[in-house]
């Protein structure tokens, strides 16, 4: 049994060399579909268990892959828009904790968010990013 066993993953490991294997994404696919199955248990919700099929194919297709520069620029999209989302959270989630001592603004120039002291009346703010200068009230 143990010599069949050797065997058999050897074979494996000859098959997927030079495949891609798994990654985040896949990790993140498979989890997704999973959820999609349970949803579709519930009455009008039966085009999820689609849905989590596609993302089951589209994770096989991946790990099976030989494209490995395709696969890797899938990989940093998907890390960069995770970034992103995680970034916003945790931004909301510092606006929120910190909602009695400080102002946040954004500036009107290039966007970026910075927070100033509450309660000191009309004052100067200067974005640290692009030094532009305006008056908020905080």
């Amino acid at each position: 049994m143990k010599n069949w066993l050797t065997k058999l993953a050897q074979k494996i490991n000859q098959f997927m060399y030079g495949r891609y294997g798994t990654d985040k994404l896949n990790m993140f696919l498979l989890t997704l579909s999973i959820i999609l199955v349970f949803l579709s248990y519930f009455p009008k919700m039966g085009i999820c268990s689609l849905i989590a099929y596609i993302f089951v194919i589209w994770a096989l297709f991946r790990s099976l892959s030989k494209n490995l520069h395709k696969r890797r620029l899938e990989l940093y999209k998907y890390e960069e828009i995770k970034r992103d989302f995680t970034g916003r959270i945790s931004l909301i989630k510092q606006i929120w904790q910190n909602r009695k001592t400080h102002k946040y603004f954004r500036c009107k120039n290039c966007g970026n968010i910075f927070r100033v002291p509450k309660g000191k009346g009309k004052i100067e703010v200067t974005c640290p990013k692009c030094k532009t200068k305006s008056i908020r009230k905080s």
